[in-house]
């Protein structure tokens, strides 16, 4: 089963710098995320080994992250050769077998010549593994477990080449699980239950009906507020053309919008509030930021829009400028 999650990021999302310059010297990259019963018999996180057996989790306690998960995975497994373009090109001899006078038959003679080429440095791998621990379960119609998943090694900020290895560990966990986050190098399970991630589905556009049963059946009991505000977004985020539709639910937060492109969401809770927000820089990290935390980031990564008068026009106005940033 594909992943639903962004794999990489560019560089390091800015609120993880900032949790990670609030904590401690050592500190660990990790996520908190509540996956359903439905995901793991699916597969989704199989090449980690967690599986559903008989409705209950079956997990290691410890995984090497399997190098065909994307590159992150690779370098962490095999290494990475890097390029080195800002050194200067050194001369290399390149050779190959040729027939002589054109026929094998005749024997063969060695044809070389030399070319300058980039001096390449091979940068041995970290070879990190990823703990898996179960944090807590949720039975009932739709089971869902909260696993804390963590790169197992601490990272001091003191160290020379630490922004270099927060980098790399990131990646890693999100390229493999779809959510990263920071954590002070002792911080117990209460902490990391603080901070469970959004758990992202993404929806195909065109499924008007079953994208509003699939968003509708993330509440309880949905009152008709919910499901009238529902209605009138869809019709909103639809003349924006989206590339697919995000529905995620983060404890008894529930939100909904459109992906426009890789790195550009619209969405908003549908549960409270009165502003809707356009993400357009590591927009699965700022979803798992309250409210609160958003407001006190304003101008990193996203455009708050509050439901006043004429709002509509004014999202449709930033969609377009940050489509043709």
């Amino acid at each position: 089963m594909k992943p639903k999650w962004q794999k990489n990021f560019r560089r390091t999302p800015d609120s993880i710098m900032k949790k990670a310059a609030r904590l401690g010297n050592e500190v660990m990259v990790a996520a908190v995320k509540r996956i359903s019963a439905a995901d793991l018999a699916a597969g989704l996180y199989q090449h980690l080994g967690m599986t559903l057996v008989n409705g209950e989790p079956h997990f290691p306690d410890r995984v090497m992250p399997e190098p065909a998960t994307g590159k992150f995975s690779c370098w962490n497994a095999e290494g990475q050769e890097i390029v080195r373009k800002d050194l200067p090109m050194v001369p290399k001899t390149f050779s190959f077998e040729a027939p002589n006078y054109g026929d094998w038959g005749n024997g063969s003679h060695e044809v070389s010549w030399e070319r300058d080429v980039y001096q390449r440095e091979f940068i041995p791998p970290a070879q990190d593994e990823l703990s898996v621990a179960l944090l807590r379960a949720e039975p009932g119609s739709d089971p869902h477990f909260v696993f804390r998943l963590r790169v197992e090694r601490v990272l001091d900020q003191r160290a020379e080449g630490f922004a270099d290895d927060l980098f790399a560990s990131v990646n890693l966990l999100q390229e493999n699980v779809g959510a990263a986050d920071v954590f002070a190098g002792d911080a117990d399970q209460s902490e990391y239950l603080k901070t469970i991630s959004v758990e992202w589905e993404i929806l195909p556009p065109g499924e008007r009906a079953q994208t509003l049963t699939r968003v509708l059946s993330k509440f309880p009991n949905p009152s008709a507020e919910v499901k009238q505000k529902l209605l009138a977004r869809y019709a909103l985020l639809e003349k924006l053309k989206p590339v697919a539709y995000v529905s995620g639910a983060s404890g008894f937060q529930r939100y909904f919008g459109a992906q426009l492109r890789d790195d550009l969401v619209v969405f908003e809770n549908l549960e409270y509030g009165n502003a809707i927000y356009v993400m357009f820089e590591s927009w699965e990290e700022l979803s798992k930021l309250s409210r609160a935390d958003l407001l006190r980031n304003r101008h990193h990564g996203f455009e708050r829009i509050v439901h006043r008068a004429g709002w509509e026009q004014v999202l449709i106005d930033l969609v377009r400028q940050r489509r043709a940033a």
